[in-house]
């Protein structure tokens, strides 16, 4: 193992010569900015007035205040997702320009604070609306809509100068199969929509720093599918989000679909279940499921729950290994690698008491601590909501276990 891991630093050192953009972007400890205060159909943005004259719409509610007290806590980056599909919606225009100003003037407040900037064109899937992410990159008129939206960002983003980066698209979710089902992965589909995203951008912004992703909801795995070699560019971060294990992550969380949307009272580490406690978690989450309509059979919630406990601990921050040998093998060093989203759930989506204080720190704490050895620099999701390093005490404002689990400063202050 010794061996393995000089070889590897020599390996790393080597890569160390290059000075692109996107190096000295210097990213180290991130936050994840909120991407709606106010969650609402797309619809319902379009015909509010006044809606979308604060877009992103956290400046509502957030202080930038608030964002400068995490900078001097030692954060140094934010990742600021703005959903796309506002834009979409109106399509290319005044309307849309006023949008995309919008973001270019956060982007600038942001800075200003001495943060360095993603600007995240944060896709998620709305079911039964047209601009989710499924929409998008599975009806190829929408998805040529979508990349002039993101040559149109990023011409607007080019001049605002250093420390600014453009991730054109979060988590698409197709290409699954080619990852875990079998299917040949010749087939896949996102390689070839990044490819045409990042010919699109480099065109309008040859020197703007661009943050992408693999497939498959952005997991390290994704990155499988993915040759960098022929984009032939070294101002890229690649990034990873990274959830595992994901009955502790996204235990309780509603918009899941597995059996882990019914639990409740996971611990971590796994081997703090017992028996009784396993026990308890399937019963409380057979009632959900009951509750809330949900079609998950018991032997389902059964098996998840016996299948986190039978996890190690290093189970936790496999997925950064798996990212940085990807990364070695073509050539990448670890400082254009991000783990661009890890969380847990904290606390219910009604805002209730933390499940697992203890736990929850305890996960961040492994990711954040691994990531940092391995110099990966990481952003954590999210600053606020069911996942936030908030709490009910602190809105909108970083509280002292989240602080300390994310190894910053200042934390009782």
């Amino acid at each position: 193992m010794r061996v393995w891991w000089s070889l590897t630093l020599g390996i790393l050192a080597g890569m160390a010569q290059a000075d692109t953009p996107a190096d000295r972007l210097n990213l180290h400890k991130g936050i994840n900015l909120p991407i709606w205060e106010d969650w609402e159909e797309v619809q319902h943005m379009l015909d509010t007035p006044g809606f979308l004259t604060v877009y992103p719409d956290w400046p509502r509610h957030v202080p930038l205040a608030n964002i400068a007290r995490m900078r001097r806590q030692g954060v140094d980056f934010v990742r600021m997702p703005v959903e796309p599909a506002p834009m979409l919606a109106v399509g290319p225009g005044t309307a849309q320009d006023d949008l995309i100003d919008q973001i270019a003037g956060l982007a600038q407040a942001l800075r200003g604070l001495d943060l360095t900037v993603i600007v995240d064109l944060h896709t998620i899937p709305r079911s039964g609306e047209n601009w989710g992410t499924d929409t998008v990159v599975g009806d190829p008129a929408l998805f040529d809509q979508y990349v002039t939206l993101a040559e149109r960002v990023a011409t607007r983003l080019a001049p605002l100068g250093d420390g600014i980066a453009f991730e054109p698209m979060n988590e698409p979710t197709h290409d699954c199969d080619q990852i875990w089902g079998g299917a040949p992965p010749e087939q896949a589909v996102w390689p070839g929509q990044m490819t045409r995203l990042h010919t699109a951008i480099r065109d309008a912004a040859p020197d703007l720093p661009l943050v992408l992703s693999g497939a498959c909801w952005g997991g390290a795995a994704g990155l499988a599918l993915i040759d960098p070699a022929p984009l032939a560019d070294d101002n890229i971060v690649w990034s990873f989000h990274s959830y595992d294990p994901f009955a502790y992550s996204h235990q309780s969380a509603n918009w899941a679909e597995g059996p882990e949307s019914v639990l409740n009272g996971m611990l971590y580490p796994p081997d703090r279940i017992t028996d009784a406690i396993a026990a308890d978690i399937a019963a409380e989450g057979m009632r959900r499921a009951k509750a809330e309509g949900r079609d998950i059979a018991r032997t389902d919630i059964a098996d998840a729950i016996a299948a986190y406990r039978a996890l190690p601990r290093a189970a936790t921050t496999a997925e950064l290994h798996q990212a940085l040998d990807w990364a070695i093998a073509h050539s990448i060093p670890p400082r254009r690698l991000l783990m661009g989203e890890f969380g847990a759930q904290r606390r219910g989506d009604d805002g209730g008491p933390e499940f697992d204080a203890k736990g929850w720190q305890a996960y961040i704490t492994d990711k954040r601590s691994e990531a940092e050895r391995l110099g990966i620099p990481w952003a954590v999701w999210s600053f606020d909501g069911s996942m936030g390093i908030d709490s009910p005490a602190t809105p909108h404002r970083m509280d002292a276990g989240a602080c300390a689990a994310l190894g910053l400063t200042g934390c009782g202050g």
